[in-house]
């Protein structure tokens, strides 16, 4: 097992390296480093455009939760629980409501 460096002897192998030459790069260790990035990088979606956003989205699974949170969430904004008006009011003090459709005129046929 190797002991530990304390910084002063990090501190001189530093000095080390920046004093010394940089180390000339080869053309095969360019090509193997070339030849791994390529293998690492995404591939193209291709003509299956729709395939490739279903795996972003997980799948199945994915798409399920995106849709439980997209149903909750409309639920959650069409009719509020009883407690959460009184927690908004508790937080800024006061509440609003905004009539999207006028009560009278339901579908805006008067002028």
């Amino acid at each position: 097992m190797t002991e530990p460096v304390d910084d002063r002897q990090l501190e001189r192998l530093f000095e080390e390296a920046r004093a010394g030459e940089p180390a000339a790069l080869d053309d095969a260790f360019l090509a193997r480093l070339m030849h791994d990035a390529a293998a690492e990088m995404p591939r193209r979606w291709g003509a299956a455009a729709g395939a490739g956003l279903w795996a972003l989205l997980g799948g199945w699974a994915g798409a399920g939760g995106l849709a439980a949170a997209a149903v909750g969430g409309l639920w959650i904004g069409i009719a509020p629980p009883e407690g959460l008006s009184d927690l908004a009011a508790g937080l800024v003090g006061e509440t609003a409501s905004v009539a999207l459709v006028p009560a009278d005129d339901l579908f805006g046929l008067e002028g």
